[in-house]
């Protein structure tokens, strides 16, 4: 560990300083008092004393996800693409499903856990293979597509809003699909859907359906309990919020929404799958000096 110097301040400068441990010595894990001492030409000494403090960067036990579901996941930004249009005075609007992969999820998701797990940034690696206007049960047929072969070994799972209102069938698909991906040996996380807002129209009344998501919601948190895989509260994470977190459509969320699902799956990953590392001379990556070095008189 390399700190700076000490100096001194007022009095006889000092002829000699001392500090132990010195500067370039091993430090071990934890926190370790740096006391520095200075002598002047007179033999008056001085001493001061700081604490370094040096971390182990957390470590995830995966690495390799994938986000798969509908147009929530694939990242679709209803207010950045719809195009109001009237016609005798009766208004209605185009959709042209624009997607910003930028703003979905599965991109915030994969920020957030670059920013955490700074050591393993290069092998991590959140797959986007969200599919618009999918059916869950559609979702099943293509599951294999993406899942086989291995390459990933962590499901996040969020499907089902476009089987509304046959959400019973949603929930079946959904069975099928964490099943599928239990022979496959994959951690799957299972997520509720968003609430949906039944009285906004300003581009597209697309929340109608807002009366099936609490069964939907329910049968999902069942059905997590009954599969032994774990369940992401998006649903409950949005707090009701259907205006700054629910897009014009009633349907979609806005980016902060999907902020939120992917802080909500962000907590969840790192309740379940974080390591405690252990202590190596090339797992040390930051040293904190906790108290300025007292300056010698």
């Amino acid at each position: 560990m390399q700190y700076p110097p000490a100096t001194s301040t007022g009095g006889t400068p000092p002829t000699q300083t001392v500090c132990v441990p010195a500067s370039g010595d091993t430090f071990g894990i934890g926190t370790t008092k740096v006391t520095c001492t200075a002598t002047d030409s007179k033999a008056v000494t001085a001493s001061c004393s700081f604490n370094v403090t040096l971390t182990v960067p957390p470590k995830i036990s995966q690495t390799s996800f994938v986000a798969f579901g509908d147009s929530m996941t694939a990242g679709e930004v209803v207010s950045e693409s719809t195009i109001a249009v009237t016609l005798g005075g009766v208004t209605s609007w185009i959709r042209p499903l624009q997607i910003d992969a930028a703003k979905s999820y599965p991109t915030l998701l994969f920020n957030e856990l670059k920013a955490r797990y700074t050591g393993q940034a290069g092998a991590l690696n959140v797959a986007n293979a969200g599919k618009q206007g999918e059916l869950a049960q559609d979702g099943v047929n293509r599951l294999p597509t993406i899942i086989d072969g291995g390459a990933y070994k962590v499901l996040l799972l969020m499907e089902g809003v476009n089987d509304f209102p046959d959400y019973q069938s949603g929930l079946g698909a959904m069975r099928n699909m964490i099943e599928y991906a239990k022979r496959r040996s994959m951690i799957t996380y299972l997520a509720t859907v968003p609430p949906e807002n039944p009285n906004t129209n300003a581009c597209g009344k697309r929340g109608g359906n807002w009366a099936f998501v609490d069964p939907y919601n329910s049968g999902l948190r069942s059905l997590a309990a009954s599969e032994g895989v774990t369940l992401v509260d998006v649903n409950a994470a949005f707090g009701g919020d259907t205006t700054t977190l629910v897009d014009c459509d009633g349907l979609h969320p806005t980016p902060a929404g999907y902020q939120v699902i992917a802080d909500t799956f962000f907590k969840s990953l790192r309740s379940t799958l974080e390591v405690t590392s252990t202590p190596t001379s090339t797992a040390i990556k930051s040293a904190v000096r906790t108290a300025p070095v007292r300056r010698s008189r």
